[in-house]
């Protein structure tokens, strides 16, 4: 029974941020962080980094903020895992969107996820 409702959310997720991401004409580049390596003898520190371009998804615009002079936003971007590689976000991860016009990097700030045997999606709070 619990696989069946398991299969049945995940459908349900990636159909609703699908079509909402698609309704919402809204895309966003999705980056990958690896945990960097570090080489003894050359001193050097290389990362891997995977990006998912183009990703259709809905984003919730919650809060923006003005102090100083700056301005920080804060929003909720849904994602099901088949966008990002079937890989559990991380908050070292970035996502860039557009907001105002131009690309903004954001840094994942919150992780929710939803899940019963499997994960089915991921609620990221991202500022930029």
């Amino acid at each position: 029974m619990a696989g069946a409702l398991d299969t049945a959310f995940k459908a349900i997720a990636k159909s609703v941020v699908a079509d909402l991401g698609t309704a919402l004409d809204t895309s966003i580049t999705y980056v990958r962080k690896t945990a960097p390596s570090y080489d003894v003898d050359t001193g050097a520190v290389t990362t891997t980094d995977t990006s998912y371009s183009s990703i259709k998804v809905p984003i919730e615009f919650i809060r923006s903020d003005e102090e100083n002079g700056y301005q920080e936003n804060t929003a909720r971007v849904y994602v099901t895992p088949n966008l990002i590689g079937n890989n559990q976000p991380s908050l070292q991860d970035e996502i860039s969107l557009t907001f105002a016009g131009s690309s903004r990097v954001a840094k994942l700030q919150d992780i929710q996820t939803y899940r019963g045997g499997q994960e089915y999606l991921y609620v990221l709070t991202v500022v930029f």
